[in-house]
């Protein structure tokens, strides 16, 4: 458990009513780990595109802070933390090793990734963000894949 959130539950155990605890933050946290994403679409500072892959990019969140997904060729795996409100830090572990005749969209894919300084679900979508580089990678929920 990070910091801020072992922080969170002492206080609402507590009693007090902590600023940065629950709320929206707590409610985009629950959706984040409740849903299964698939990438919808890239917004870059430079230019803004709707992924149409073979097979749909995707990312799962879980309770125990791990990701998880594919990316275009290879699934990938990590870990994430979520920090106050909604700031998130990813960080991809390791992918699979399949060889594919185009890398090109899931190395981008995987280094926008690691970019990701913020997420909110708002009406359903998943929003990741990092604005120092303008950059927004939005997900539709899918069901998670029961294991």
């Amino acid at each position: 458990m990070k910091h801020s959130n072992l922080f969170c539950a002492v206080a609402l155990l507590g009693g007090m009513l902590t600023v940065g605890c629950g709320g929206q933050g707590k409610a985009d946290y629950d959706a984040l780990i409740a849903n299964g994403w698939q990438l919808r679409e890239i917004i870059a500072a430079d230019s803004s595109y709707t992924i149409m892959p073979e097979r749909p990019v995707t990312v799962v969140f879980s309770d125990s802070s791990t990701v998880s997904g594919f990316a275009g060729c290879n699934g990938f795996f990590g870990t994430f933390s979520t920090i106050g409100q909604n700031d998130i830090i990813i960080e991809p572990k390791g992918r699979t090793m399949a060889m594919c005749p185009d890398m090109e969209f899931e190395d981008r894919f995987m280094a926008l990734l690691e970019q990701v300084t913020s997420y909110s679900v708002l009406s359903g979508e998943l929003s990741l963000n990092d604005t120092e580089n303008g950059m927004t990678l939005l997900f539709d929920p899918q069901p998670k894949e029961e294991k």
